[in-house]
């Protein structure tokens, strides 16, 4: 029994699992053949390309099913696939920059999806320190304005003058407004050190002046002001960049541009003085309340009779004796005019690509010009023309050479010796009216007799003055060849670049008329009396004054003659990982050498590198640095590390901010780092420098003693082998944004910069005179500065014909 009754029940737990067995496997078979055919029946595949209204792609879309959970990311084609439930129809594309866009699916399985542009510039590509970036993933502060921009600012030719107003912290203060001298000067954030503080200005990615390019061939400019933004220019980026990029052609049919500005100048503000009229009755005021106090005054009180020849002479004898001389009027024109001419060429094929301009610029003067019968017209004046050619050639379709000449030709007229003299304008601010008839009928200038130190006669030096043509003449060459090299690694290009550029001036060509008199008189107000300044010559004749001066043929300027030579090798590498991950790296050398005149060239070196990653668009890294040579510091000094980080969060496209309709594009980003300058004054203050001459006296018994056959050497100048580059710590926090479709937008930037290793010259240190020899340069400064800014931008469609919009921006800083 016991056997029997333990098979039984091997067999009935057997057929108890195979009941289990069979159930589950028919449990199965009938859900794979339910639910498989309702998966199959239920989706779709969906593709399309995203692209924007210029047919570019579109990348980093987010491509979403409308009141699903499924959603993806465009690629860099701007291409997607998406599976759909058939039961949905809608899909919902996303992108900043854009506007929210709504596709019906229908019965189609391809789409292609066009997003328009919601005002904002996210998308815009920024020129940042040797390469480009997306707007939206740029972390560092940089800002960056376009050619048709500063277009509108009118009324300069300057690009110096039309970058103000319209790139928050930079900070310009207007020159001596003479022509061909009116690029202004311009600080960056305020003054982080009491040494040269110019931002590096760059020019096609090669160091170069504002004034070697004109408006109109511009197409971008950017500034770079935090670390992270300047870092990768070393020990040249401390004080801010400004990079400019010029304008190259475009495939497709000759594009021909023209424009002609003319300009009208008029003077801002001149000074408010009386007139010889109200200054009198003003004197007469004084000396009758005060005549209490000083009873003697009352010579001094004029008649009214007497005052009013002063405003209303009978004749000109009365003009020319009680004088009344409105020195503005007789100094400066109401108006003085200005042109501004440019034609441009732009187009191309798929092999070569063109850019060509001609600009013509010439600035009129606001001073008077009187003629002084000596035979030639004293004054000031500019003309310049600028040339420029941009050239792309497409060697292969991974081989690109490219090649930009750029030439300068401007002449600038000023009196003899440069025209700087205050005399030609110092009358309108500190000449009494009373006192100096500018010039009398009979020709005569007009002078004050009882003390000629009382005033200039403006108007007199100028006309006397001469005239000198300083013709500058300006050579710039870039030869780069771009290579691709995917076909050996996906996403890795190379570029090399070679730069010439030469600059030539001449000076000291015209009409040199120093130091030749003129016949001056004045009329004694009292008598009437003419006293003239010029009774005899040098050989006791009359004096007669005579056409003296010289013709002068100029010479070349050997100390602003200029010339540089730059070379630079660069690897870019840029790749995406999983369609979220997107990863870049630049990593480049490049030698600077650059001289003026006939000195020992400068010599600058730099090793670069910068990486960047941001995941889907959201987060960003970025991390760069420059390992920097520069020759003006002792060996152990001349390399340097400057490097600088940081991070940005584009928060509205999160997606707890989805929500919130009114924001379009909301970022936050934060940087710090460490930058270097070398713009110290001076070059060998490492060095000790020595003169030399003279001999010690031998004897001291006759008429010449005998000397010593040795000649003395002495410490001239101290040397400092210490000296080195000032360094900056720099900090910036800020957010962009832009609301309610990209009607307002701007950025908010709070920044703290730290100045170490100040210069200090030896004259300007606390150094007792029984040292002997002037103190050596040392780096012992500190300097704080601090600050924010803000910019604000309306932008607002009214019609298809009429748009409003307005650019606002503010900085304050703060030195310490």
């Amino acid at each position: 029994m016991m056997i029997k009754y333990t098979i039984t029940l091997i067999w009935y737990e057997k057929k108890l699992w195979g009941i289990f067995l069979l159930y589950t496997s028919a449990l199965l078979l009938l859900l794979l053949a339910t639910t498989s055919p309702l998966y199959a029946q239920d989706l779709r595949q969906i593709r399309g390309t995203v692209v924007d209204q210029k047919q570019q792609a579109v990348e980093n879309a987010s491509v979403k099913v409308k009141e699903g959970t499924t959603g993806i990311s465009t690629d860099i084609n701007g291409s997607f696939t998406i599976q759909v439930p058939k039961n949905r129809n809608t899909l919902v594309i996303t992108k900043v920059g854009y506007l929210k866009t709504e596709v019906q699916i229908n019965n189609k399985n391809e789409l292609q999806i066009v997003l328009n542009s919601a005002n904002i510039d996210i998308d815009e590509i920024v020129v940042v320190g040797y390469g480009t970036q997306k707007k939206e993933t740029v972390v560092g502060a940089v800002t960056q304005t376009s050619g048709k921009v500063l277009e509108r600012a009118g009324g300069v030719a300057s690009v110096g003058a039309a970058l103000t107003g319209n790139v928050p912290g930079v900070v310009t203060t207007a020159s001596t407004g003479m022509p061909g001298e009116e690029d202004p000067r311009i600080v960056i954030r305020g003054r982080s050190t009491w040494n040269n503080t110019d931002p590096l200005t760059m020019v096609d990615g090669v160091e170069r002046p504002l004034s070697s390019v004109d408006i109109s061939s511009i197409e971008t400019v950017s500034v770079l002001k935090d670390a992270t933004a300047t870092a990768v220019y070393g020990v040249r980026g401390a004080n801010g960049v400004i990079l400019i990029t010029t304008k190259r052609g475009k495939e497709g049919k000759a594009s021909v541009r023209g424009t002609v500005n003319n300009i009208i100048k008029t003077v801002s503000q001149l000074p408010g003085k009386m007139d010889s009229y109200d200054a009198m009755m003003l004197r007469n005021r004084v000396i009758e309340n005060e005549l209490a106090l000083s009873p003697n005054s009352w010579v001094s009180y004029q008649p009214q009779d007497l005052i009013n020849k002063y405003r209303f002479p009978a004749n000109l004898e009365e003009r020319e004796r009680y004088v009344n001389t409105n020195w503005a009027e007789e100094l400066f024109k109401k108006h003085a005019f200005s042109q501004n001419s440019n034609l441009n060429i732009a187009g191309g094929t798929n092999f070569v690509k063109y850019f060509a301009s001609a600009d013509y610029l010439y600035e009129g003067d606001m001073f008077r010009e009187n003629d002084n019968n000596r035979g030639y017209k004293p004054g000031y004046g500019f003309n310049r023309l600028n040339m420029r050619s941009n050239l792309d050639f497409q060697l292969t379709p991974t081989t690109k050479f490219s090649a930009n000449l750029a030439g300068s030709h401007g002449r600038r007229k000023s009196p003899w010796g440069g025209g700087n003299d205050y005399s030609y304008w110092i009358a309108a601010y500190t000449v009494p009216p009373d006192v100096i008839y500018p010039r009398y009928s009979d020709g005569t200038w007009g002078f004050y007799k009882p003390d000629s130190q009382v005033g200039i006669n403006s108007a007199q030096a100028l006309a006397t003055s001469g005239v000198e043509l300083t013709t500058t003449s300006k050579i710039t060459s870039d030869f780069i060849l771009e290579q691709d090299l995917k076909m050996f690694v996906d996403g890795l290009k190379v570029r090399g670049s070679i730069s010439l550029d030469n600059t030539f001036v001449e000076a000291g060509r015209g009409v040199n008329d120093l130091y030749n008199n003129v016949q001056s008189k004045w009329i004694d107000p009292e008598t009437g009396l003419a006293v003239y300044g010029q009774n005899i010559d040098g050989s006791r004749f009359d004096f007669v004054e005579g056409i003296n001066w010289a013709q002068q043929s100029g010479a070349v300027n050997n100390g602003m003659t200029y010339r540089r030579l730059f070379y630079q090798l660069q690897l870019d590498y840029a790749t995406r990982i999983a369609n979220d991950h997107n990863i870049t790296a630049m990593g480049l050398f490049n030698r600077n050498q650059y001289a003026t005149g006939s000195m020992q060239p400068f010599y600058r070196e730099d090793w670069v590198f910068r990486t960047t990653y941001n995941y889907k668009g959201k987060y960003m890294l970025d991390y760069s640095g420059a390992y920097t040579g520069s020759e003006k510091f002792a060996r152990g000094y001349r390399f340097g590390f400057f490097n600088s980080g940081g991070i940005g969060w584009l928060l509205s496209e999160e997606n707890f901010m989805k929500n919130i309709s009114f924001i379009d594009m909301l970022k936050l980003r934060a940087s710090y780092g460490d930058i270097g300058d070398d713009n110290v004054n001076g070059r060998y203050l490492y060095l000790t420098q020595w003169s030399y001459g003279g001999q010690s006296h031998m004897g001291t018994v006759g008429e010449a003693p005998e000397r010593s056959t040795y000649t003395w050497y002495r410490e001239n100048e101290l040397g400092n082998p210490n000296v080195r580059w000032e360094k900056v710590r720099k900090f910036n926090f800020g957010t962009d944004f832009s609301f309610f479709k990209g009607i307002i937008s701007g950025q908010v930037n709070v920044f703290s910069d730290k100045r170490t290793d100040v210069l200090i010259t030896g004259n300007n240190r606390a150094i007792p005179d029984y040292f002997g020899v002037a103190a050596p340069a040392a780096n012992l400064g500190i300097v704080t500065n601090k600050g924010y800014e803000v910019e604000l931008k309306v932008n607002k469609a009214i019609n298809q014909n009429w748009r409003l919009w307005a650019d606002m921006n503010f900085t304050h800083a703060k030195d310490k």
